[in-house]
């Protein structure tokens, strides 16, 4: 993207460049120094996108006014804030500001003559100016693009991934007339190839992520490049000279700061080989015993026979510039040359850069560029042997008298950075700027005590739009950070009051209740599905963890089992008695009732043990027997006239042991 951050003046005596800290610094290629500064008034909200000098005007078409002034071109810059303004070096001052289309971003400019200016904003429209008056003298909408050039008065190229020959009708509708594909990626630069005399015919195409620069025909059937440039690298700007003879020469400064130079005829017909280069600069920094490069930073081509290169290299804030002939770079040409850190730049004579006044101990905080460095050692040495160690000589007198406090806390808890708790500055400048870098950097912070810090602190005009924004974030394409949530919910807690006055507060919020509902709508799914898959792991682990339990315990050696005894038979029951426990219960009772024990009970479920029983008793005593039946009917006798409803089930019982002894008798 150099092309777009560095421009060379049609002369070749001025370099503008533009910085993420949106000063517009002016260089002085002759002598190599900072000509001055140029700080727009709302730079920190109209960050500059791009610049482009305009079309030096020739003398012939020059007044008398223009010519007592010396001002031979103007320089456009463009802004993210939509915005176009007008400056002039040579004069220092801001000509016009050109509103395009705020607040969408001024992408690409590019002019046609000296007071014809066409320019593409981020909302897809092209606007043609007059620098003069300020007036828009047409303005097309077109699919989409990146770059622009101007091929004529009413004819110009847009690019994205595709270009796009476009030509404006009188009806006031643009029509396509051709296309261009070649580009992998997105086209970074468009550059035309004007001629003395005929229209343009050529114009070069190249992107950051390509190692090809393709030229390319209007007056072609097809849609193939008439040559393509091989640069070996990714490529961060081209410069070429005007046709002579349908030649082109053109420099292509690389990523790697080299710059690489061709030299071919085009002839209208496609080629489909490759141009390869004819030379390449690479510079060194001397007195390094490894290769250290100094960059290229970008180049251009003196109107001389030899066209001459003035070449720039160094870094952002430091530059050093060197002319050089486009015919001495052959093969793989080194210069050794000094770094552009030992020559210090001139002071800006228009814009001051004023930077706090800090002591030894002073610490600065700051967003990213904005922090100011530490003061320089040197300086501190110098103030050392001056007696002022602190630096508090250089401070008002107030402020020395404020130094003198002699309690100051020692203990290393207020000696701490502070930290912040909140991103609110910086959440209202990302509004403001419209800077989706800014907000996507606050909103992706799912710290909830941060991001209940900064809503408490957004004032109420900032919540509609924060709202909106959150909208793209959910309607939009791509990832769904689950921070973006916790920003709309504690949103509508803290500011639903102002919201509830809102006329449109139902079109607000649809979206989101729109998203929610269609998200809820399968959570019941959602968490049947949690469910069984819950259960069927369960299941499977459970089984996983038998079957190793299984293979740790060991097996068995011998297994022992007790044989049944052949005496022992089974025990009748008689009919009607249950096995429950209930029934055993109910039995006993019903002897307890009826003047049974339990051990009468034992004689009728278990006769083999009544019987030997009888069968001791005969051995003791002869006639035992025949006492114990009577006494057995007497007791019967007296039985069913206590209680006529015993059961005719323990009558049966008895009878049979009677049986039994007469039998054994």
């Amino acid at each position: 993207m150099h092309g777009k951050y560095y421009n060379f003046s049609p002369s070749g005596e001025k370099l503008s460049q533009v910085g993420p800290d949106g000063m517009v610094r002016v260089w002085d290629t002759a002598t190599g120094v900072l000509d001055h500064e140029y700080q727009p008034a709302s730079h920190l909200m109209a960050k500059p996108s791009c610049i482009q000098y305009s079309p030096q005007v020739s003398p012939k078409k020059m007044n008398k006014k223009a010519k007592g002034d010396g001002r031979s071109s103007v320089l456009a810059v463009a802004t993210l804030q939509g915005t176009v303004l007008v400056y002039s070096p040579e004069k220092r001052e801001l000509l016009a500001t050109l509103d395009h289309s705020q607040p969408q971003a001024v992408v690409d400019l590019a002019w046609f003559s000296s007071t014809e200016l066409f320019t593409l904003s981020a909302d897809n429209t092209v606007v043609k100016w007059n620098v003069v008056t300020g007036e828009k003298l047409w303005c097309v909408e077109v699919s989409g693009g990146t770059s622009l050039c101007a091929l004529g008065p009413r004819n110009f190229c847009v690019a994205k991934s595709r270009i796009e020959f476009l030509s404006m009708m009188k009806a006031g509708r643009v029509k396509v007339k051709k296309n261009f594909t070649g580009h992998t990626s997105q086209v970074a630069q468009l550059l035309p190839l004007p001629t003395e005399s005929d229209p343009v015919r050529y114009f070069l195409s190249s992107s950051t992520d390509d190692r090809f620069v393709y030229a390319w025909d209007l007056n072609s059937e097809g849609g193939d490049p008439v040559a393509s440039f091989m640069v070996r690298d990714q490529v961060a700007g081209v410069e070429a000279v005007e046709l002579q003879n349908n030649t082109v020469t053109l420099a292509v400064t690389t990523q790697r700061g080299s710059l690489v130079l061709f030299n071919q005829h085009l002839n209208g017909h496609t080629n489909n080989t490759v141009v390869k280069r004819m030379g390449r600069l690479q510079i060194l920094q001397e007195g390094k015993e490894e290769k250290v490069m100094l960059p290229i930073i970008t180049a251009h081509f003196c109107k001389d026979i030899d066209h001459s290169l003035i070449i720039a290299y160094g870094n952002s804030t430091m530059l050093k510039f060197e002319r050089i002939s486009a015919k001495e770079i052959t093969g793989n040409k080194q210069l050794l040359r000094a770094a552009p850190e030992s020559v210090a730049p001139k002071k800006s004579a228009l814009a001051e850069t004023i930077t706090p006044k800090m002591t030894r101990d002073t610490t600065v905080i700051g967003p990213g560029h904005l922090t100011i460095a530490q003061a320089d050692e040197s300086r501190w040495d110098r103030k050392r042997k001056q007696g002022d160690e602190d630096g508090t000589l250089a401070l008002p007198m107030d402020e020395r008298l404020n130094a003198l406090v002699l309690d100051k806390p020692t203990d290393s808890a207020a000696t701490q950075v502070p930290k912040t708790d909140n991103q609110i500055h910086l959440l209202l400048q990302g509004l403001h700027s419209k800077d989706g870098r800014i907000l996507q950097s606050i909103l992706s912070c799912g710290n909830e005590t941060m991001v209940t810090n900064t809503v408490r602190r957004l004032p109420a005009p900032a919540v509609v739009p924060l709202l909106k924004h959150l909208q793209t974030l959910f309607m939009g394409k791509g990832h769904k950070n689950a921070a973006y949530v916790t920003w709309v919910r504690l949103v509508l807690y803290h500011h639903m009051s102002h919201l509830s006055t809102l006329p449109d507060r139902q079109e607000l919020l649809r979206p989101f209740y729109s998203i929610s509902a269609s998200r809820v709508a399968t959570f019941m799914q959602l968490m049947e599905l949690h469910a069984r898959l819950d259960l069927s792991l369960t299941h499977v682990a459970t089984k996983h963890h038998e079957a190793q339990q299984a293979q740790v315990e060991p097996s068995a050696l011998l297994i022992y089992r007790e044989e049944e005894s052949d005496e022992d038979e089974e025990i009748e029951v008689p009919a009607g008695i249950s096995e429950s426990e209930d029934n055993w219960e109910e039995l006993s009772d019903f002897g307890e009732v009826n003047g049974h024990s339990d051990s009468d009970y034992d004689d009728v479920l278990h006769p083999r043990s009544s019987k030997r029983g009888l069968e001791e008793d005969e051995e003791e005593e002869d006639g035992g027997e025949e006492v114990e039946e009577i006494e057995d009917s007497e007791e019967e006798d007296g039985s069913e006239k206590d209680s006529e409803s015993q059961s005719d089930m323990t009558v049966d019982v008895n009878e049979s042991d009677s049986d039994n002894s007469d039998s054994d008798e």
